[in-house]
């Protein structure tokens, strides 16, 4: 169980945003798109679930991922591993990618 911070090179092929994401749809205030494997989530605050492997992309903002044990600050263009943390929450991010495995 862990969040950490991670460089580029090793999320490298979990986001490409060239595949192509289904309509559109609000979700907590949130709008949310869906691709194989990869969620696009435009807005402030979005709560989510790890069971696995979340690769968190921030593309756009800045602000903190919330979770049982913690916090951790982000700005954008930073990526994290969440590893089994249960529920957690992205708080300030304009807009981010998850990319489940």
């Amino acid at each position: 169980m862990k969040l950490v911070k991670i460089l580029s090179d090793q999320a490298e092929g979990k986001f490409t945003e060239a595949l192509p994401f289904g309509p559109p749809r609000t979700v907590q205030g949130c709008v949310l798109e869906k691709a194989e494997g990869l969620l696009r989530i435009t807005g402030k605050r979005f709560k989510l679930f790890s069971g696995a492997e979340d690769y968190v992309k921030i593309c756009a903002g800045n602000g903190f991922i919330k979770w049982a044990r913690g916090e951790a600050q982000f700005s954008a263009g930073d990526i994290f591993l969440a590893e089994r943390i249960g529920e957690y929450e992205v708080n300030g991010a304009e807009r981010f990618l998850v990319a489940r495995r």
